[in-house]
């Protein structure tokens, strides 16, 4: 049904009073849950400060080399940066409007789709399963671009299927075309959303409004591709071809996926095939169905790249959700047609109990843990009802302080120290380029070791003699210390392997021109790991290794990691 045709009346006073109910229900389980910001974010964030500051979309100044990997993101937190708002709770703010934006167009949608005289609950399941997806609470607060990019395919294929709103529906996908690389296969894999709601005024009708529909984000592509190949000499981001080494193992982490959601996505897509067949949902079944597919098509040539939480699987949670709210219209109508006694405490059961497969499954540990959620390194505690009761039982008001507290983290302890300590025009080395990067002075020139941000690096790897041709006056790595989980011989050796086997293969020649001058390690005796710096021969001052314990007084360091 077109939603310019809507037989449906406009939205009651309790309704948009219900909707408001959800939207503080969203807010108190983002700050109740609140886990913290990624380390990649951070990088977007050098981006975007260097950008709003006149320095331009460079991570160095006067380097242009395309670092990130998400370009809309990154513009629009440049807004957050000219009127004074901290970066890190500009990402927070953005990404919770994202997921409400979301959560409204599930509203606004499903009330158009469903028949007179249903259960009024069944319009609201949608919208509320939205706000408790655990995948997107997960990332809501990594101050990444998941939550956006997710939300903008979601609305996309919501508003394909009222069928009537291309430019609205291309304008949406040419948003997630600007999000991520990957938005455009994504967004075009929504075409078929379009084709079957212009469907019903003939297939030249359907043909007209597809190929308007597609060429909105294909010409957001090809202008992106034109920026990029103009400001940054190539056609694809930096961290494409740094990160171009894929391992495989796609098909387990789908099925790692399908179990930590509970076997959800097996009825979500039994409920999207059943969506097919009625041609009210036909539509948004065809699209939910052609989004799944493109999203774990991707996965497979990602491969081994997946990162903590699903996060290259997150546009799965919209036909996962949509197929989902599928299943039981489907129900609902076989209820209907053979009039059961007890229907609609039947329906309002199998509603429940989709909801609890969707955002429980039992706090899992040791080798279980490992089993259900691999690829998630952290996953044990990213269930929903675990963050819940931690943040109801004792401290709720901590994380409502947290949320609006500048972040405190050894990396971004470590960023603040070097822009206090070393010289404004020095050059570094580092291999953590996130918080570290975004907390030194913009005027430091940082080579990164990893290759997100040195096209160099990413192309052809790191090496000495390319180490030394930069001439970084420090080398600052990210180290083991004690521990009882990796070997003594490990201590102050690089967490990172790729470093390991850097300065195996180089150790005689980079002591020669580098040497240990500061461990810098948190002000808190639980964490196990520290950043080494190590001065430049011609700067090397003889002294011996100091210790520097970093972090504001121990009583907050203390108080913000609980909080984590």
């Amino acid at each position: 049904m077109n939603e310019g045709q809507g037989q449906a009346p406009g939205p009651s006073q309790t309704e948009w009073g219900v909707f408001a109910g959800l939207m503080v229900l969203l807010a108190v389980i983002s700050v109740g849950t609140y886990y913290h910001l990624g380390e990649d974010a951070f990088i977007s964030f050098r981006y975007a400060d260097n950008l709003a500051s006149g320095r331009g979309l460079v991570f160095n100044i006067g380097e242009h080399v395309e670092g990130y990997s998400n370009l809309l993101w990154v513009l629009l937190l440049v807004p957050g940066e000219w009127i004074g708002l901290p970066m890190p709770l500009s990402a927070r703010l953005l990404a919770l409007a994202f997921l409400a934006a979301f959560v409204y167009t599930s509203w606004r949608t499903v009330r158009l789709l469903m028949p007179g005289g249903v259960p009024a609950w069944l319009t609201w399941w949608l919208p509320l399963a939205v706000v408790l997806e655990p995948l997107l609470r997960y990332h809501v607060d990594q101050g990444l671009e998941t939550v956006p990019y997710v939300a903008l395919l979601g609305m996309t294929l919501l508003v394909a299927s009222r069928g009537g709103a291309v430019w609205a529906a291309g304008g949406l996908a040419a948003a997630a075309t600007l999000t991520r690389p990957e938005g455009i296969g994504l967004a075009l894999a929504l075409a078929p959303a379009v084709w079957f709601a212009a469907s019903r005024e003939g297939n030249g009708a359907a043909l007209r409004r597809t190929c308007l529909y597609a060429a909105i984000p294909l010409g957001a592509f090809l202008l992106q591709l034109a920026f990029r190949r103009a400001m940054y000499g190539e056609w694809v981001p930096n961290t494409v071809i740094a990160k171009d080494a894929a391992t495989g193992g796609g098909l387990g982490e789908v099925l790692a996926y399908t179990a930590s959601h509970a076997f959800m996505p097996v009825l979500a897509a039994a409920g999207v095939l059943l969506g097919l067949r009625s041609p009210r949902t036909r539509p948004l079944a065809a699209g939910a169905l052609a989004l799944a597919l493109a999203a774990v098509l991707f996965q497979f040539r990602a491969g081994g790249l997946l990162n903590v939480g699903f996060r290259y699987l997150a546009p799965l949670a919209v036909p996962v959700l949509v197929g989902g709210w599928l299943l039981l219209d489907w129900l609902r109508e076989v209820l209907e047609e053979r009039r059961l006694p007890g229907g609609g405490a039947l329906l309002l059961g199998a509603g429940a109990g989709l909801l609890a497969l969707l955002v429980y499954l039992p706090h899992a540990e040791g080798d279980t843990a490992g089993r259900y959620f691999r690829g998630n390194t952290d996953a044990p505690r990213s269930r929903l009802h675990v963050r819940l009761f931690e943040a109801g039982t004792w401290n709720l008001p901590d994380r409502l302080r947290w949320y609006f507290h500048e972040p405190i983290y050894l990396n971004a302890e470590v960023g603040r120290w070097i822009r206090a300590n070393l010289p404004e025009d020095s050059v570094l080395a580092a291999d953590q380029l996130g918080q570290l990067g975004y907390y030194a002075s913009r005027r430091q020139t940082i080579v990164d070791m990893l290759g997100l941000m040195d096209a160099h690096v990413a192309r052809y790897g790191l090496s000495m003699e390319y180490l030394l041709e930069r001439e970084p006056d420090h080398v600052v790595l990210y180290v083991h210390l004690d521990s009882p989980y990796w070997p003594r011989s490990w201590r102050l050796e690089p967490r990172d392997p790729g470093m390991r086997h850097f300065l195996d293969e180089n150790r005689e020649e980079f002591f020669r021109h580098y040497h240990p001058r500061w461990l810098l390690r948190a002000n808190i005796p639980v964490m196990e790991s520290g950043f080494l710096v190590y001065q430049a021969s011609d700067l090397y001052d003889g002294e011996e290794l100091e210790e520097v314990f970093l972090g504001v007084d121990l009583e907050t360091f203390e108080w913000a990691w609980r909080v984590l």
